[in-house]
């Protein structure tokens, strides 16, 4: 973090923000969420918002994306999908300074972040059928592609990777990393890739962790961050909302489980092949992130708790979600 660069950032975002809106701020809060972006909470003598400045680093190849996923959000929230209203400045929801810097602005969520694992059943529910009316809103509303915006590597190549990894935590004596790792490779030796041609295509928020969702106390509140909508497999959506909301302690909760796909239900059909196919594909995306070089990132952590969980379960998925038929 190089701290003068982002005060520069922030005091040239506000003028910004005092040239085209108007706004005095009262006061910016920094959010230390994510990777890379800057965001903060203003407070202004309008309302308070949120912002958020995109790396140049990290969208080196541009924002193209990222403005087609702000429209969607806005359009979503018009048919009352829950996620923030925008701000636009002559028809542009991107912002950009004097300098250069890209931004965005939205209203402040009045949900509150929950803990991975710790949802709640009502909660749950909500995000299945937040998760449900978005794909469906997808499916209806967006250009269905021709090809996918991101293909599954090869598993040569995950082979290959994973191996690396191994060496590293062995080299580190991470026993626990290395014991997962060598059941990634057993399980990579046997995987017939065929399993993911069942796989429907289609638009995915591709996102849909806790970090990402703000939640009431009995429902969704709002979902947060669609910069990485895609065309790829709305399967990685549902596993991921599962595994983050519902797995505490390398248990899945399955009242939980079972709340967030009735909610789904009630929009898309979800069975039990999906769910399956769909933890078994967040894992072949993933597991590659089971590595030394992040066992003390909290973040990349839990992602590697949930890869983890999926790798010892591998054999058992089909029993574990066929109690939610």
């Amino acid at each position: 973090m190089n701290t003068l660069n982002d005060e520069f950032i922030k005091n040239e975002i506000i003028l910004d923000l005092k040239r085209k809106f108007s706004w005095t701020i009262h006061s910016a809060n920094p959010i230390h969420l994510g990777y890379g972006n800057l965001k903060w909470i203003f407070e202004t003598d309008h309302d308070a918002v949120f912002v958020k400045q995109y790396n140049k680093i990290r969208y080196r190849r541009g924002l193209d994306g990222v403005r087609q996923a702000l429209k969607v959000q806005h359009l979503m929230r018009l048919d009352g999908i829950p996620c923030r209203p925008l701000y636009r400045f002559e028809d542009e929801y991107i912002l950009t300074t004097s300098s250069g810097e890209e931004y965005m602005i939205s209203g402040v969520s009045e949900g509150k972040l929950v803990e991975a694992g710790q949802v709640n059943g009502n909660q749950m529910y909500s995000l299945g059928e937040a998760t449900g009316r978005m794909h469906v809103w997808m499916r209806t509303n967006m250009p269905q592609l021709q090809a996918l915006q991101w293909e599954l590597p090869s598993k040569e190549k995950m082979v290959d990777k994973v191996q690396m990894n191994l060496s590293e935590t062995k080299k580190a004596n991470n026993e626990r990393y290395s014991e997962a790792i060598e059941k990634q490779i057993m399980i990579l030796n046997n995987l017939d890739m065929d399993i993911f041609n069942a796989c429907k295509m289609g638009w995915a928020h591709w996102d849909m962790h806790v970090d990402n969702i703000m939640f009431h106390e009995d429902k969704v509140a709002d979902i947060l961050d669609f910069d990485r909508l895609h065309f790829v497999y709305p399967d990685f959506d549902i596993s991921r909302a599962i595994l983050s909301g519902a797995l505490s302690n390398q248990t899945l909760n399955t009242d939980t489980t079972r709340a967030f796909i009735e909610g789904y239900r009630k929009y898309h059909e979800l069975s039990v092949d999906r769910l399956v196919r769909s933890m078994k594909l967040t894992w072949y995306k993933e597991c590659k992130w089971i590595a030394e070089q992040f066992q003390h990132d909290p973040t990349m952590g839990r992602f590697i708790d949930e890869m983890i969980w999926i790798g010892d379960e591998w054999c058992n998925l089909e029993e574990i979600f066929n109690v939610f038929k």
